[in-house]
């Protein structure tokens, strides 16, 4: 016999009702959930990704009915995966409660660069002096992590992890405003370092790990040493990796190749 569940109980087609077992009822909202929650983690990640590589361009229109289409969801984890975007600055809410992506302020790329500078290298130093063993651990942790992905060239796993590890190294400082600046600072900065990586790649530059993961390698081994200076040197270094590059990207013209004799 055909039946329909409304709430905790299972009503019959002819009529009659019929209690359900509490303990089942209870049972399928964890289920739900979860569900929920994983299929908000995966919008957040493949969009993201797809944000810090460019392949989605500042002021496209994210349509919450196409988004959950294309991932087979409902659009209330949608919703939420575009909040937390929003958080990280790379999602901006328009008053129609639309969503684009995060216009790409080319204004706030010398300022940007200044900022992170100063930081890297403060927040290293500092860290060289306060740190823990259990920070310096995490720190080291992460640095392995994020060889490992600059080696696969997993563009949107080494944007995820460098910001991790400045962000740990911030915490090691000792001061939790900085920590606070820090992550401010990356998370609006993500996409800068998302065309960097992405020039890196196009151009074949083979050399990236070298750069960047010695750059991380020395950071690291001054700050297990408790060397201040030594520490604030590295983070000048890992810094100039992305600035030189990006100053290149930024002044290249593709005409002063061209003879026009």
């Amino acid at each position: 016999m055909n039946s329909v569940e409304i709430k905790g109980s299972r009503v019959k087609s002819n009529g009659a009702s019929e209690q359900m077992d509490p303990s089942t009822a209870h049972s399928v909202k964890p289920k739900r959930r979860r569900a929920r929650g994983s299929g908000a983690d995966a919008v957040y990640e493949n969009v993201r990704a797809e944000i810090l590589t460019l392949k989605l361009e500042p002021g496209t229109l994210l349509d919450e009915t196409d988004l959950a289409d294309r991932f087979g969801l409902s659009r209330s984890p949608v919703r939420e995966a575009l909040i937390r975007l929003a958080a990280e600055g790379l999602v901006k809410t328009l008053r129609n409660r639309s969503s684009i992506v995060a216009p790409f302020d080319m204004i706030a790329i010398p300022s940007f660069l200044d900022a992170t500078e100063l930081l890297y290298r403060l927040t290293a130093r500092l860290a060289a002096t306060n740190r823990t063993k259990v920070q310096l651990e995490r720190i080291k942790r992460i640095h392995e992590k994020h060889s490992l992905a600059t080696h696969q060239r997993d563009m949107a796993l080494m944007i995820h992890l460098n910001r991790e590890f400045h962000l740990e190294i911030a915490d090691a400082s000792g001061n939790a405003f900085y920590g606070n600046w820090m992550r401010q600072l990356l998370d609006q900065g993500q996409r800068i370092l998302g065309s960097y990586l992405l020039d890196v790649s196009e151009s074949g530059d083979h050399d990236l790990e070298g750069h960047w993961i010695n750059a991380h390698l020395a950071i690291v081994d001054a700050i297990e040493a408790r060397d201040a200076d030594a520490a604030e040197a590295a983070g000048r270094r890992d810094f100039e990796t992305i600035a030189v590059r990006m100053q290149e990207r930024l002044t290249e013209r593709p005409s002063k190749r061209l003879a026009l004799t």
